[in-house]
């Protein structure tokens, strides 16, 4: 996730469909790779990790706590990693973190080695609907090959001064023209990327079937009328936006009213001192992303590697980790470690609201998917 000077990476970030490309990674300062990691030889104590930027913040705990030194990479997105790793980077790190529906991936390109219980000690106590995904979304032949560290979701916020907060928790309102005599046309932002906005149409129009199986399956007929709804929106649309700091700027401005967003943005607006912006819970359901770290199956040092996995999900490192980068930790006792402003914020998430969580998947047929974007952005 973003600590939103990540936002314009981390925002990027679930680029759900996987967008190849360049492996795009940047070391982080005073904490850059140099040299073999998975790879890095005979016994080393140094551990190798390609990840979101806010997870450096933990390096010198870690370090103290396992007598280890760990070298943080910066990615830019959990395609990076998954490209990069498939093209030989898998050798030269230990630990990667990206996003769930990446680990599926990993798994196919026989890159990731399993998870040792007995030594992530840890994912016992993470909340049981992680457990759950990372069963149907990580395990091969019995075994488990991700370890969920946090998570966030996506639905839309609203400017709570001009639409009640009471108001009924729907993507309708992307899709509308005006609501309770709140004019919306050119009001409504999107996010600029196929999954995310094709995704939350289809939730909108019913198609939450689509979303059960181990892909999201949308039919040749169910793709053509996402197209359309989503063509038929433009006279609504303030524009398309990726990245979070042009989302905050541009709601602060009041360029629009509503806007299909993470529930990031928000939480760093309220840390920011920004309160009227509400993020909305929508009846459809709420897309969810969750990190998730695997070990390269070329690591040297995969138990060493596993035991620093297992600290980015202990209660106070866990806690850490929530504060850096606005998201709440997978393991709930992590609380305990924040202050009852941070646990409103991005701490204290009731196991009730996690039901409604439809998490990412790869999607079937992306290249339909991405074919009818391109008509719904040229038309």
């Amino acid at each position: 996730m973003s600590k939103y000077s990540a936002g314009d990476s981390r925002r990027t970030f679930l680029e759900a469909a996987g967008t190849a490309g360049a492996v795009g990674m940047t070391g982080l300062s005073g904490c850059l790779f140099s040299g073999g990691g998975g790879g890095s030889g005979g016994g080393s104590k140094t551990i190798n990790i390609l990840t979101w930027e806010e997870y450096a913040d933990l390096k010198e705990q870690i370090e103290k706590r396992l007598d280890v030194t760990v070298k943080f990479t910066k990615s830019t997105s959990s395609s990076n990693m998954f490209t990069g790793w498939k093209s030989g980077k898998d050798e030269q790190f230990d630990i990667a973190v990206p996003n769930n529906n990446y680990v599926p991936k990993m798994m196919e390109a026989d890159l990731v080695d399993p998870v040792p219980d007995d030594i992530v000690k840890n994912q016992s106590e993470i909340y049981d609907t992680f457990k759950q995904f990372s069963e149907n979304q990580f395990t091969k032949d019995g075994k488990k090959y991700g370890v969920p560290i946090r998570f966030g979701w996506y639905g839309y916020s609203y400017d709570s001064r001009k639409i009640p907060e009471d108001h009924d928790q729907s993507y309708e309102i992307l899709f509308s023209d005006k609501y309770k005599g709140t004019n919306l046309k050119g009001k409504v932002i999107m996010y600029d990327n196929h999954f995310k906005a094709m995704s939350a149409t289809a939730l909108y129009l019913g198609y939450k079937k689509a979303f059960e199986g181990n892909k999201v399956s949308l039919s040749e007929k169910q793709i053509k009328k996402v197209k359309q709804t989503l063509i038929d929106q433009k006279s609504n649309l303030q524009g398309y936006i990726a990245a979070d700091p042009t989302y905050i700027k541009s709601f602060k401005q009041g360029n629009f009213l509503v806007g299909q967003s993470g529930r990031n943005e928000i939480v760093e607006m309220w840390a920011n001192g920004t309160d009227w912006p509400k993020m909305a819970t929508p009846k459809e359901g709420s897309l969810a992303w969750f990190e998730s770290a695997v070990v390269s199956k070329k690591s040297e040092n995969k138990d060493l590697a596993w035991k620093v996995i297992n600290e980015f999900i202990a209660p106070k490192l866990g806690a850490d980790l929530a504060k850096a980068g606005y998201s709440p930790s997978c393991n709930p006792k992590t609380q305990k470690h924040l202050s009852k402003e941070q646990n409103e914020m991005y701490g204290s998430i009731k196991p009730s609201r996690l039901e409604d969580f439809i998490p990412f998947k790869a999607v079937e047929n992306e290249d339909a998917w991405q074919n009818a974007w391109d008509q719904v952005k040229t038309a």
